[in-house]
């Protein structure tokens, strides 16, 4: 996906958790609406300039691949564990940070701030970076 795609999702109004969620909804078992829905609450550090949405999306994506379900799993959930630990070493490394307000320079928890921040054209220009890179490193993480 390059970033004049990911740009036309978020001038449609979705957000960076779902680009990188909706991208794996399919071999998830999602279908785009669900994956949409289900990230919809992580876009902009949850709306609080908290985790970068598309380290969420992303995480929320290792979880469904690899996530432990049943009691006393602690195989499985040291797989996932091991996947989360790479996913936010190799972002971190990349982006220098997963905080989305450290990433954008706006704060969502404050009043005004997302209207500045789209204002500014800096989400449209930096974010679909993020974006990408989530999803490079889910490419790895996550072989088909």
């Amino acid at each position: 996906m390059d970033a004049e795609e990911v740009r036309q999702y978020f001038k449609g109004g979705i957000d960076c958790s779902q680009v990188v969620l909706g991208q794996y909804a399919e071999e998830l078992g999602y279908d785009k609406e669900e994956a949409f829905r289900i990230a919809s609450a992580f876009g902009g550090g949850m709306f609080y300039g908290s985790t970068c949405g598309a380290v969420s999306g992303a995480l929320i994506a290792l979880g469904m691949r690899y996530g432990h379900y049943e009691m006393n799993d602690a195989e499985q959930k040291e797989k996932l564990l091991g996947k989360v630990k790479e996913f936010l070493q190799r972002f971190t490394q990349s982006c220098s940070s997963t905080i989305c307000r450290e990433l954008c320079g706006f704060d969502f928890s404050k009043d005004g701030e997302l209207q500045r921040a789209m204002e500014s054209g800096l989400l449209m220009k930096n974010c679909p970076h993020y974006v990408q890179t989530s999803l490079e490193i889910l490419k790895d993480l996550m072989p088909e």
